[in-house]
């Protein structure tokens, strides 16, 4: 047995060998077999050299599952929590369900995503909700507020639109989805077959863009770097603007920037802007003006942008 993965909050429990668990008046009961348990700390102290019990168990199991999905022993505290928590499994269906229908910042993400897994643990070849992983890992890897773990989520994104897509092979919007991972990836031989393939299949002015893209690849003009590095080289410039580093900050946008293949393809204002403001902070107004204009540019809407602009004007 791998040792217990440390999980914020958690205490692991180990059980004398051949406890057995009941609950829900005999409906429901674990062999623990040797398996750690993971317990919410203030029930491991409660414990005072007691076993413990089926609710405590079941909110330790919920509770880790809910915050890491990957943690050692995963797939076995699934399968507990459906034969004997429905009633928490229905309850983690009901906040997917809830988050579904809202707007959600990184945060509220990273919690879709780790219930989505929580549920694909009990149906691994549930391409559908693979896809769903999948498209929100995209997402969360391409949010502005946190580039930083760009890489990582879509790495994510990759590993679970490859499933759905072996398994739904005819579903356009997954695979439209894993060719935008591939590009972002820098495999743009991958991403132009798969938009080649797709393209006599969606509309104008989507299937224009995608042609155009898919040319751009076959005649060599592709990033210097792959975008995700750049994304994150954002992140890390953002960060470094969040810290006063404003030097820093200008430094390394201004060489994202200066990729002119990147910038066709992810306008990003919000990259532009922040530029300005470094500028406008190192008093260069002049720079700064040229920044918030071509940020305004590419987002006319950009009410900060404008902000920033009338400000440095007036």
């Amino acid at each position: 047995m791998n040792r217990p993965t440390p999980i914020t909050g958690i205490t692991w429990y180990t059980p004398s060998p051949g406890t057995l668990l009941e609950g829900r008046d005999g409906r429901a009961s674990i062999l623990f077999d040797g398996i750690p348990i993971p317990l919410e700390n203030a029930d491991f102290k409660a414990l005072a050299g007691a076993e413990p019990d089926y609710d405590m168990v079941g909110r330790g199991i919920y509770s880790a599952l809910r915050t890491n999905p990957d943690c050692s022993c995963n797939t076995i505290y699934a399968t507990w929590l459906r034969d004997a928590y429905p009633h928490l499994l229905a309850e983690l269906a009901s906040h997917i369900l809830m988050l579904d229908h809202k707007e959600v910042d990184v945060s509220y993400l990273d919690r879709k995503i780790n219930y989505m897994k929580v549920m694909f643990l009990l149906e691994p070849d549930n391409a559908g909700l693979a896809a769903e992983i999948g498209a929100a890992c995209l997402d969360r890897g391409l949010r502005m507020s946190s580039l930083l773990q760009c890489t990582v989520m879509l790495y994510r994104a990759e590993k679970y639109l490859e499933m759905a897509v072996d398994k739904t092979p005819d579903d356009l919007n997954v695979r439209l989805r894993y060719a935008e991972v591939q590009y972002l990836l820098g495999r743009y031989e991958n991403a132009s077959r798969i938009w080649g393939e797709l393209r006599p299949l969606i509309e104008r002015p989507e299937s224009e863009r995608l042609l155009l893209r898919t040319e751009r690849i076959l005649a060599g003009k592709f990033p210097k770097i792959p975008p995700v590095d750049y994304l994150e080289a954002i992140g890390v410039a953002f960060a470094c603007f969040q810290s006063g580093d404003v030097e820093e900050c200008a430094a390394i946008l201004a060489d994202v920037l200066d990729d002119q293949v990147f910038i066709e393809d992810f306008p990003m204002p919000e990259v532009w802007h922040h530029l300005g403001l470094c500028y406008q902070n190192l008093a260069m107004p002049k720079n700064a003006a040229e920044c918030f204009t071509e940020a305004l540019n590419r987002d006319p809407g950009y009410d900060d942008a404008r902000k920033s602009l009338d400000a440095l004007a007036g």
